[in-house]
């Protein structure tokens, strides 16, 4: 949209964290426009593990990775496999799998794969695209700090003023024509406003 309104496609976008998110980061890398917005937390296993019965000792980050044979190691030091990968926009999600023969005879079995009657341990591991990877350490700089700093006071501030000193707080037509009318005429409301003050107010003041 900003394309089709000023013929120029952005270099840079500062959004928040509503849409950052990988599909929306690989399709600015791949249009080469620099992404600004906070980095997603990373969700915990923690909730899924406790729903599956499994003790904290046996959480996939006491699972030891081994690069040069892509294996890992559970604490009972038996070895889980590669088995496949799920390939999904911005993530590879590598799977792997211990012997069913070697769980199911484990004194840990209890602790560490309730769950699983017939078969052995799985575990997944996550890597992220390069943009995804580069996107999160551009926003560990203090330049892209300040950049994202800056949005609040931009993106905000019309939101501020429209519900503040236009009293749009909530509509008071229904359906989405008419809804879209009066929000038209509230941002048309704002932006004359704000060009008066940009271009009215200096010249009153000399």
């Amino acid at each position: 949209r900003v394309e089709e309104n000023v013929d120029e496609r952005p270099k840079q976008m500062v959004v928040d964290g509503g849409f950052v998110n990988r599909e929306n980061i690989v399709a600015l890398d791949d249009k080469e426009i620099e992404l600004i917005g906070p980095v997603p937390e990373v969700r915990s296993s923690a909730g899924q593990m406790q729903r599956r019965g499994v003790d904290e000792a046996f959480y996939p980050a006491a699972f030891r990775y081994d690069e040069a044979t892509d294996t890992y190691s559970c604490p009972a030091s038996k070895t889980l496999h590669y088995s496949g990968k799920e390939r999904r926009i911005g993530q590879t999600i590598y799977q792997y799998q211990a012997a069913a023969t070697d769980c199911q005879v484990c004194p840990f079995k209890e602790r560490c794969c309730p769950t699983a009657k017939a078969a052995g341990r799985s575990l997944t591991r996550r890597v992220d695209d390069a943009a995804v990877q580069e996107f999160a350490e551009r926003m560990e700089t203090e330049p892209a700090k300040a950049i994202y700093a800056r949005r609040g006071a931009v993106a905000e501030f019309p939101n501020l003023w429209i519900k503040s000193k236009l009293g749009l707080r909530q509509f008071r037509l229904r359906g989405v024509t008419k809804v879209g009318m009066e929000a038209r005429w509230a941002c048309l409301t704002h932006n004359v406003q704000l060009w008066m003050r940009r271009c009215w107010r200096p010249q009153w003041a000399t």
